[in-house]
């Protein structure tokens, strides 16, 4: 058993591969029928892809998940960039899915999934909201009169008929920031 879903990890890490000499990122027909947690990051160009889950039977787990990155330039936003989700890739699937997918440059994408038990309730303050902000110190923005075009497609057979939890980060383009953070408390 634990060969077949090793084998299967590996179609999907074949079948997700980016096309860096082009600036495209494509998933074509990829892990339908899924069960359980698949994660995947692909990048065409230099990205920054975390998909982080933690699980708890006690108190509310924490995750922390930081990404830093040097200042764009014009250079950078000049390609034809374009990101692909085709066909019926993911669908029909069950469980927790993650996937970061970008095609660029100083991308940066993070999905975050929470799940714990707690005796009782807690509520959500600053400290822990602030970690779903995507903040920076200096602006992403790149101007260039050279701006190539900027694509990204989703199948309307992607995703169809998929349960549980779907957490997607996809772009294409220069300096972008996509973060999912979703927290799971069950209260006895």
């Amino acid at each position: 058993m634990i060969g077949l879903r090793l084998l299967a990890g590996l179609a999907v890490m074949l079948a997700v591969g980016a096309q860096a000499a082009d600036g495209t990122a494509s998933i074509d027909r990829s892990a339908s029928g899924y069960q359980g947690v698949l994660m995947i990051n692909q990048a065409s160009g230099s990205q920054q892809q975390a998909n982080a889950r933690a699980i708890s039977a006690g108190a509310m787990p924490t995750l922390k998940v930081e990404q830093h990155r040097d200042a764009l330039t014009a250079t950078d936003a000049a390609a034809d960039l374009r990101a692909h989700i085709r066909g019926a890739s993911f669908s029909g699937g069950s469980g927790v899915l993650g996937i970061n997918q970008g095609a660029g440059a100083g991308n940066q994408q993070i999905n975050g999934f929470r799940l714990g038990a707690a005796a009782q309730p807690e509520s959500l303050d600053d400290q822990v909201l602030a970690q779903s902000a995507a903040g920076s110190s200096f602006s992403s923005a790149v101007e260039s009169p050279g701006v190539g075009e900027r694509l990204v497609e989703i199948d309307d057979q992607a995703f169809s008929g998929s349960r549980g939890v779907v957490q997607l980060n996809q772009g294409a383009g220069v300096g972008n920031r996509m973060i999912n953070n979703l927290g799971i408390r069950i209260v006895e």
